[in-house]
């Protein structure tokens, strides 16, 4: 069996054979490319040499011109790494220290005294490979005084992405990077004690402050991916909490029949790929900044990532798929131009579009024609509201207290519990209806023998410096207990009530007394902005020292910038995230190696959750067919990044993911671990 692909791309108008280099530059991963549109009798050969580049470079970037080159084709051709003529020439870029420093893209540098080649490297967030394509003969240890040219890349990241020189041992790369290896483990998971030459790894650095071309400072910035999908009501409502609980609805007859894995099915994705604004963007040095944050190709690994699991399942599975690609924008025309597409297909699912003006635009059709559609990546619960054909992949908040109820109901029953907070308004139904529901699945009742408070008054005696004295009281949660009474009674037990204790952030005083020493402190800490989680960490330290903490980090802390990981650690931090992906894992590794040989590239996060989405849903389809929605809420499959469990929410609504990633700072191992909300440590 076979899957057919038809990718409806946007029309570019016959030009003469002349190949002309074109002025549309993008940059994707921190390289820049040209932007080229084959025109009717251009070939390989003529492309290469307008751009000065080989024709296995373009080939090793565009994989799809094996076949031929076909007239309308947009293709990548790569920026030759060279000193641009223009008002940077012949200027030196200043000499400051590696932290804070601005400089000068395409320009050149005066090598400092003591200064390595990988010293200078972290100064521009350019790789030292960059530096030697266009410094001919330069070596990873110049001399003072030397001039060397500046490539001119721009790198936004906190990060390099480098390709190893030598076979070596990991150390010996982190030692000559000047990198530790704690921050380095925390962006190469998967990176064991040796690297291999030509092998991508991620160095850590400050992020670099650019000057291009003397420019005044761009105002306009782009949205963070979750305003950048969502152009209207983001922030997931607030009012209306409702926890479900694992199962939720009558169990439906979901028998998987083999029939429907040999149908041939018809799906549509709506994927922003702005290629109309290919041919748009303005590279002058007036709008440079922002041509390099313009929206073209942004979603482009979505799609990559789709479309490898798509070929996987065709080749292996037998999947029997005709699938239609579209470019479909915030702009609501593209979803109207998407429907002439669409009107004489008869669709079995649409994926997207992504953004809610155009996604409402396509659901109406939708609706009318039974077509089942996948949201996959908004968080606005009302997307599926009155829309009984739509499933929402993005999980909603309410999914966080599920989880979490889960995770204590397993793990912390006999756990101190606090939830603190910043005590907003709009946070008040959340922070209720997680405290109700965490109450019901909490011991009522805690036992904790006194031989646990006799090594907790020891502790606190080294603490206090008392050499082989013992402290003659201790303070467990609120209430003093004499050390000569637990002594008395070393085979007894102290009985324990317990309850949820709730504290905003401005009243932290009066929860540090209440802290435990004798058994597990659960800190549930909800805030979203990085100065609440800095001050709660900062706080929970210093106590952390002395008691036993566990934080739990909510709505989502992995935005957060310049978070002590050493305190993340020490409190064993649980984090919540939509997004995880273990790189151990086989299935992982396997994913990471065949899409670098597929598109030359990193796998970003879209690219997993394209290759998610396609995999869940195309699995569904062809397990129970026309069926699937009725059995998605007892549907499981192995995903790279996440795991889906969808919520039946009833009334004439749709589908919403309810499952969040779930990891966890492990101070012994010191790393993440993925873990599980239904299962009990014994059971991983």
């Amino acid at each position: 069996m076979v899957f057919g692909l038809l990718v409806v791309l946007p029309a570019a108008a016959w030009a003469q054979v002349a190949v002309e280099r074109s002025s549309e530059i993008v940059t994707i991963g921190g390289k820049e490319y040209y932007m080229h549109h084959v025109k009717q009798g251009e070939t390989l050969y003529g492309i290469s040499k307008a751009y000065q580049v080989s024709v296995e470079d373009i080939e090793r970037l565009n994989p799809e011109v094996a076949e031929g080159l076909k007239a309308e084709q947009v293709i990548g051709i790569p920026v030759v790494r060279q000193l641009e003529v223009g008002d940077t020439q012949g200027q030196k870029s200043e000499n400051v220290g590696s932290e804070g420093i601005n400089v000068q893209l395409g320009s050149e540098y005066v090598v400092q005294s003591g200064e390595s080649l990988y010293d200078i490297a972290k100064k521009f967030g350019i790789d030292v490979g960059d530096f030697k394509d266009i410094n001919p003969g330069l070596t990873n240890e110049p001399k003072a005084g030397m001039v060397i040219k500046v490539p001119n890349i721009l790198n936004e990241d906190d990060y390099i992405v480098h390709k190893v020189e030598f076979n070596e041992r990991t150390t010996s790369l982190l030692k000559r990077w000047k990198v530790q290896e704690r921050e380095f483990r925390e962006k190469n998971i998967s990176v064991g004690s040796h690297v291999f030459v030509n092998q991508m790894v991620l160095i850590p650095i400050q992020k670099v402050a650019v000057i291009r071309d003397r420019q005044p400072e761009q105002t306009e910035e782009r949205p963070d991916i979750e305003g950048y999908v969502e152009t209207e009501g983001s922030e997931s409502s607030q009012e209306h909490i409702v926890v479900v609980e694992d199962n939720p609805m009558e169990q439906t007859e979901c028998e998987v029949n083999p029939e429907n894995a040999m149908k041939r099915y018809k799906v549509a994705l709506m994927v922003p790929l702005y290629l109309y604004d290919l041919g748009k963007i303005d590279v002058s040095k007036e709008n440079l900044a922002k041509a390099q944050k313009s929206r073209s190709l942004s979603f482009l690994q979505f799609y990559e990532g789709f479309l490898m699991a798509v070929e996987s399942m065709a080749d292996h599975e037998g999947l029997d798929l005709d699938l239609t690609v579209l470019d479909v924008t915030d702009e609501v025309s593209t979803a109207h131009d998407a429907l002439s597409q669409i009107r004489d297909v008869d669709l079995d699912m649409i994926v997207g579009p992504f953004f809610s003006k155009s996604f409402a635009v396509i659901e109406d059709y939708a609706a009318e024609k039974g077509i089942i559609m996948i949201n996959p990546l908004s968080t606005r619960e009302n997307v599926i509201e009155g829309h009984p054909n739509v499933v929402k992949v993005k999980p909603s908040l309410s999914g966080q207290i599920r989880d979490l109820s889960e995770l204590v109901r397993n793990r912390y029953r006999d756990a101190n519990v606090f939830i603190l907070s910043q005590e907003k308004a709009k946070d008040t139904a959340f922070l209720d209806a997680l405290e109700q529901q965490l109450d019901k699945v909490v011991n009522d009742e805690v036992t904790v023998s006194n031989e646990d408070f006799l090594n907790f008054a020891q502790s606190e005696s080294q603490r206090l410096e008392m050499g082989n004295k013992m402290v003659s009281t201790v303070d467990v949660e609120g209430q003093v207990y004499s050390t000569n009474d637990l002594k008395a009674n070393a085979e007894g037990a102290v009985v324990l009530h317990n309850s949820i204790k709730r504290f905003a952030y401005s009243d932290i005083g009066k929860l540090k007394p209440q802290l435990s020493g004798v058994r597990d402190n659960l800190v549930v800490a909800y805030g979203k902005d990085n100065v609440f989680a800095t001050q709660v960490l900062n706080t929970l330290k210093k106590e952390a020292d002395a008691k036993p903490i566990v934080l739990v980090a909510l709505p989502d802390w992995t935005g957060f910038e310049k978070l002590s990981v050493d305190n993340l650690l020490d409190m064993n931090a649980i984090y919540f995230s939509d997004f995880f992906v273990d790189y151990t894992a086989s299935e992982a590794k396997q994913f990471v190696h065949r899409f670098r040989s597929k598109y030359m590239a990193e796998p970003q996060q879209y690219a997993f959750e394209g290759y998610d989405v396609a995999c869940y849903f195309l699995h569904a389809l062809m397990n129970y067919g026309k069926d699937m929605l009725d059995c998605l809420p007892h549907y499981d499959h192995n995903l790279l990044h996440s795991r889906y469990h969808f919520v039946d929410k009833g009334k004439g609504n749709g589908l919403e993911n309810y499952s969040w990633s779930i990891y966890q700072y492990d101070k012994e191992a010191i790393g993440l671990n993925p873990i599980n909300p239904l299962k009990s440590k014994n059971d991983e």
